[in-house]
């Protein structure tokens, strides 16, 4: 498409064998533009070892096969409460869908940190993909923030080739189902990925209409609007999310009846002991900072770890580094798979 639009420069047989090939990235992403990538190869400094961008490297992948072996590893027994459950009660289909959630945010920001990591130890620097998606205080926040190459992607060559918001809101809100239906249909082909995009089109529709119609917020109210806000942010991402893990749409649906009747509740041992380690997972994606905030990763003015220069805190980053590695490959077992490699 760029090619057809004049918009690919003149670039080296090997820059481009190297970008179209290069391995951190290849299997799930982040999904790499040719003009951020291959300017980087091309320059002197990226061919020459980096002791800074080293140790970054080997701190950003531990971070990374931390989230991924000990964090969604360990929570994945509970998806099956809600998941492989032939009839789940209220909390049991409430605790295997927040463990969904979480899982699949651990397990794919997992990837995408352990990709940058390792990248960086050649002193190439890839997008950042996650932004403390949870955090979010809109469906529109949340996708500026969740995966957010592939909503670059998206954007770029499908929302704004239909004609994006240029066209009168009415077509601006097609626009975005179109997008959202064939980004559900990208990750595989079956109903629940397009309920699943067109759920994700609706509640984009639903938060443009608003912004436009409702006018804005006292300041008085603001933080209780935000926290309003971030609550129906989250609880709409995790019905998505039931469509996106069930089986078939009957299956979610059952996961979703079970979700709003209060009648049915158990809470027995089992059930307490999955609230306790889910509310323990969601207090790390709220309260604990991400990644790049960690390290400092700026992937458009290529700087990381500008704190560890000084030299003080480089030894103890290290070995807590050393700490989070050995704990990650501790947590690696045999049946241990990246989950969104499926999509």
């Amino acid at each position: 498409m760029d090619a057809y639009r004049g918009q690919v420069a003149a670039y080296a047989l090997p820059h481009y064998a190297l970008f179209v090939t290069y391995f951190p990235h290849l299997i799930a992403g982040p999904i790499l533009h040719h003009k951020d990538m291959i300017p980087q190869f091309e320059r002197k400094e990226s061919k020459l070892p980096d002791a800074h961008l080293i140790l970054c490297g080997v701190i950003i992948f531990a971070i990374g096969l931390f989230k991924k072996t000990c964090l969604a590893d360990g929570i994945q027994p509970l998806v099956a409460l809600a998941f492989e459950t032939r009839s789940p009660s209220f909390d049991q289909a409430w605790c295997g869908a927040l463990a969904y959630t979480l899982q699949l945010y651990f397990d794919f920001s997992g990837y995408s940190d352990m990709a940058i990591g390792i990248s960086l130890m050649f002193g190439i620097f890839l997008p950042v993909n996650f932004n403390s998606p949870y955090k979010a205080v809109s469906i529109v926040e949340f996708w500026r923030r969740w995966h957010m190459t592939l909503s670059q992607f998206l954007r770029d060559y499908l929302y704004i080739p239909l004609g994006g918001n240029r066209r009168g809101r009415m077509l601006r809100y097609v626009n975005l189902m179109l997008t959202m239906l064939l980004g559900g249909l990208w990750h595989g082909a079956a109903w629940t990925f397009v309920v699943w995009g067109a759920l994700h089109g609706a509640y984009l529709c639903i938060n443009h209409a608003f912004n436009a119609l409702v006018p804005d917020v006292p300041s008085l109210l603001a933080r209780p609007v935000r926290i309003a806000g971030a609550v129906l942010t989250f609880l709409a991402v995790v019905v998505a999310w039931v469509f996106f893990r069930a089986e078939s749409v009957a299956w979610a649906l059952r996961v979703l009846h079970a979700m709003a009747d209060l009648s049915n509740i158990v809470f027995g041992r089992e059930e307490i002991a999955a609230l306790v380690q889910v509310t323990i997972y969601a207090a790390l994606v709220w309260l604990a900072p991400n990644t790049q905030g960690i390290m400092g990763y700026d992937h458009a003015s290529r700087r990381v770890g500008e704190h560890l220069r000084a030299g003080r805190m480089r030894p103890l980053v290290l070995y807590g580094a050393s700490l989070v590695l050995a704990f990650g490959i501790l947590g690696i077992q045999s049946h241990s798979e990246f989950i969104y490699f499926r999509f």
